[in-house]
């Protein structure tokens, strides 16, 4: 997880701990980890496409059948 963070976002991961894995066959199986995590530095670019920060409310209609049950345990 640190090293896909920075590879993606350019951030720098300090402190983390798993909060929960969630398996889905929604649309495609998986097994997705979602962490907490502490996190430093600014986001860049990568070719993976470009971070931001985003409100529930902005990305909800952009999530995959699998992803919406972890954005509804977290909101």
């Amino acid at each position: 997880m640190v090293r896909e963070v920075h590879e993606e976002t350019g951030l720098q991961i300090g402190k983390s701990s798993l909060l929960f894995e969630y398996h889905s066959s929604a649309d495609v199986p998986c097994v997705l980890s979602v962490f907490e995590a502490e996190a430093t530095g600014e986001l860049t670019d990568s070719w993976e496409g470009s971070p931001r920060w985003l409100l529930w409310t902005e990305i909800r209609p952009f999530l995959l059948p699998s992803q919406k049950e972890i954005v509804d345990r977290l909101s």
